[in-house]
């Protein structure tokens, strides 16, 4: 009798190591079910943020060149039209040369240089001022949308300047002038400036001047938006392969984990099953 519960008691000695590592084998079978799941979640969650980042990329960029092409388009605009301005100036010239400085009150050629004044000059000036009000608008919406991409990591872009603002100032010079050419010709039809044509030509050149500034500045800064529009091309088309890159790069890790998780499962399945794991020895 005492040889039968010392036999048995040897055999619950034995057998007590085996049922700790099932279990120990079995919580690790849970924790790495566990890791296999959550393995999945970050897998499905790095394509489904994937589209998301890759459109917001694309459509910022879309953005910043639609804008910087507008500026392009109405830098070009404000040249051709600073262009005709100075041609009307030219034809000024040409009328108060033709005018000299001793005129009647009723020389046809004041009237014919007034309404030059009134429906060539004057328009075509306002023109470059508003087209450069709209263009520094547009401006500011790039920088701060450059400002926005420049928070990504390695990303560098700088904002354009302010110099557009000047180019607004100097089209209002330039509008002044026009205004006191109309008083200017106003006055020498009531006679009271003698030299009409040196009197003209002193305002013309207050016209000329200004704008002349104004296409050197237009010049200097279609350079720089074309430039700013190379290097947005560019940076995007750099982050939009490092994002498919990572992306790929962290499925495949992701995948080659899943694998050796769903292998150790089977090994833990296989050991809480028969007690003992798969030999590795090849028969």
């Amino acid at each position: 009798m005492s040889e039968d519960v010392s036999l048995h008691s040897a055999k619950a000695g034995r057998r007590w190591p085996s049922v700790v590592a099932r279990v120990l084998v079995a919580v690790l079978m849970v924790i790495t079910l566990l890791g296999f799941l959550l393995n999945v979640v970050v897998l499905v969650g790095i394509w489904t943020i994937y589209a998301p980042t890759r459109n917001a990329v694309t459509d910022t960029t879309a953005a910043v060149t639609r804008a910087l092409t507008g500026m392009d388009n109405g830098l070009t605009r404000v040249n051709t039209q600073i262009q005709s301005v100075r041609q009307s100036v030219n034809s000024v010239n040409d009328t108060a040369v033709q005018m000299g400085n001793h005129i009647q009150a009723n020389n046809p050629l004041i009237t014919a240089l007034s309404q030059r004044i009134d429906n060539e000059l004057a328009p075509r000036v306002e023109n470059v001022r508003a087209t450069a009000v709209s263009i520094h608008d547009r401006v500011l919406t790039v920088n701060s949308t450059l400002v926005t991409l420049n928070r990504l990591p390695g990303i560098s872009v700088p904002t354009l300047d302010n110099a557009l603002s000047a180019v607004s100032d100097r089209a209002q010079q330039a509008q002044a002038a026009v205004q006191d050419l109309r008083v200017t010709l106003a006055d020498i039809r009531a006679g009271t400036i003698a030299t009409a044509e040196t009197a003209i030509m002193q305002l013309t050149a207050r016209i000329d001047a200004p704008l002349t500034r104004v296409q050197d500045t237009v010049n200097r800064y279609q350079t720089k938006v074309k430039d700013t529009q190379t290097r947005v091309e560019s940076i995007s088309n750099t982050i939009l392969v490092l994002l498919i890159v990572g992306t790929l790069s962290l499925t495949l890790l992701l995948l080659i984990f899943e694998v050796a998780l769903v292998l150790l499962l089977y090994v833990c399945f296989l050991y809480v099953r028969s007690g003992r794991f798969p030999s590795l020895r090849v028969v």
